[in-house]
């Protein structure tokens, strides 16, 4: 009889062997190419880094993958006698997030320039499913002279690639920097050193929260898509951006007394960044006001406002967050670099019943801050970073408020080995 473990990990293995399988056909006809002296116009590829973390937590935390994405250290645990379980150390290593990534080119179509680009680690999508062979990015891209077509799955708008603080640590600095990948499809349109972005998104891995558990759902059952509109300045040494964006959930569609129901929740976020390089210097920040963030890794859900005492028809509320972050970095061969991240509990927009979906309801504000020193000499890179997290855990009121807050903290040391292929 084989068990369920044994056929997921089956599973798991035959999709890492297709890929290797895949990878293989690539490179012998890519070498073929080379051996007919015929310089190969298109095709596939493959790049990434095979990548190995240890550390020590100085408490216990909140996290994902086995905590090797770290998010926040957790709130007080009393036993018996008094004494907190939860300030306990920990320590781990992992290689799962070594990553690959094909990078294709294609013939032109519909008057435009094509390319593509496939990505997949070995985090999996669930901490049940770690060390499974998971999609990260699956995109096509068509480029006229002034605008651009993106279809697939990639890093949601507010994620920002050309901006985002590039700590060591996985959790790319969230929950202060939003980190999640989306289906999606995106059109930009350039003039000159500015363009404009409209995206529409489904969700898929990164979920809201609601009464099925984090789940999709909520956002496919309203028929509308996250919309977001992005507004970036490029110059030689600096880049800023504004965007807004925009979200509906349907949470139920039945109350818990079994009446239909189409109450919907909707929410916004508007956000605004900055990069300045010049050298081996860079500074970014971001700051991000937004309601009901709980799928970006970020703080935040909603709560429910009201309910019918007969039907159980319930009414909901958004959760109201503010986020910051900076970043310094300084070098090549040896690079230093400082993160700081912090985000504030504004409470719900009005009052609530005590029922939420969210991250950290709990937690008035959280702060980070971590310093990284890297060493890189030709394919391999290694780093340490010290990274001090803490959240103040209180009590909300009816209205989200937290109030009579404890800060508890905790600090990870991480040692990092990078081979970059």
């Amino acid at each position: 009889m084989i068990s369920k473990r044994n056929i997921h990990s089956i599973k798991t293995n035959m999709r890492t062997l297709f890929f290797l399988q895949l990878l293989l056909l690539s490179s012998l006809a890519i070498a073929q190419g080379s051996d007919q002296g015929e310089p190969r116009k298109f095709g596939i590829q493959f790049k990434g880094f095979v990548k190995s973390d240890y550390w020590y937590d100085s408490r216990q935390v909140v996290g994902a993958r086995e905590d090797i994405i770290l998010l926040l250290p957790t709130n007080r645990l009393q036993d018996a006698n008094g004494k907190d379980i939860n300030a306990h150390p920990t320590f781990n290593y992992s290689p799962v997030s070594s990553r690959i990534t094909g990078v294709i080119t294609g013939p032109d179509a519909f008057g435009a320039k094509t390319s593509g680009m496939i990505e997949a680690d070995f985090s999996g999508v669930t901490n049940a499913d770690i060390n499974g062979f998971r999609l990260r990015h699956a995109i096509g891209k068509l480029r006229w002279t002034n605008s651009e077509l993106m279809f697939g799955q990639y890093w949601h708008p507010m994620f920002v690639p050309e901006v985002f603080p590039a700590v060591i640590s996985l959790n790319t600095g969230a929950p202060f920097q939003p980190f999640i990948r989306n289906p999606l499809i995106s059109y930009t349109q350039f003039f000159n050193r500015f363009n404009l972005n409209f995206t529409l998104l489904s969700q898929r891995d990164n979920a809201n929260d609601g009464p099925l558990g984090a789940s999709s759902i909520y956002i496919r059952n309203t028929l509308i898509p996250n919309a977001h509109l992005q507004l970036q300045y490029k110059h030689d040494k600096y880049i800023w951006g504004i965007a807004a964006d925009y979200k509906v959930l349907k949470p139920r569609l039945a109350t818990a007394n079994n009446y239909k129901t189409n109450e919907t929740i909707s929410t916004y976020a508007f956000m605004g960044y900055f990069k300045y390089t010049n050298r081996d210097f860079l500074w970014s920040c971001k700051t991000i006001y937004g309601q009901n963030l709980t799928e970006h890794l970020l703080l935040g859900g909603y709560a429910v406002r009201s309910v019918d005492l007969l039907t159980k028809y319930e009414t909901y509320t958004p959760t109201n967050h503010l986020f910051f972050w900076n970043f310094i970095g300084y070098g090549k061969t040896l690079k230093v670099c400082l993160y700081t991240g912090f985000a504030k509990n504004l409470g719900t927009t009005h009052n609530n019943t005590g029922t939420y979906y969210s991250r950290g309801k709990d937690i008035d504000y959280a702060y980070r801050i971590a310093p990284s020193l890297s060493w890189v000499s030709g394919k391999v890179q290694v780093s340490s970073e010290l990274e001090y997290t803490a959240a103040a855990y209180g009590t909300p009121d009816n209205k989200g408020n937290v109030k009579n807050a404890d800060e508890f903290g905790n600090l990870r040391l991480l040692l990092t080995f990078f081979y970059f292929f």
